[in-house]
């Protein structure tokens, strides 16, 4: 049991010498983790958040309109769901749909626009009170 509790000390310590098997062992298992752990554990700090197109913005400005960004595979399996098809083709009726299931209100879109990021993602932001 001694001789355990002396290991483990000289583990905490870094105590073995530089070449011997037990140093090499240390290395092998830093090197491990890092390259084994999943990037979620160290905080993926060096990567983008969440596509812009899946994160979904809620701003108001001063004049108390608000905004909200709403991507096409998010607005198509909105409309699946609540089978309106047809309106796939009417982008107006569609994003009032989707504004006044989502807010649980009437919704009035001030205005809209298209857009697209180099992600091949593309959607509408939706401007309304």
């Amino acid at each position: 049991m001694k001789s355990f509790l002396i290991g483990i000390k000289n583990v905490i310590l870094w105590s073995y010498e530089r070449g011997s098997w037990q140093y090499d062992v240390l290395c092998l298992l830093i090197i491990g983790t890092i390259f084994l752990a999943p990037s979620s554990f160290f905080g993926d700090r060096d990567r983008p958040a969440e596509s812009q197109a899946k994160i979904s913005g809620r701003i108001t400005s001063k004049s108390g309109e608000k905004f909200r960004q709403i991507s096409n595979e998010e607005l198509n399996l909105f409309l699946k769901s609540q089978k309106r098809d047809e309106l796939v083709e009417k982008e107006r009726e569609a994003l009032i749909l989707y504004l006044n299931h989502e807010f649980k209100r009437d919704v009035t879109i001030v205005r809209f626009e298209r857009f697209s990021n180099d992600h091949d993602q593309s959607g509408y932001r939706v401007w309304f009170h």
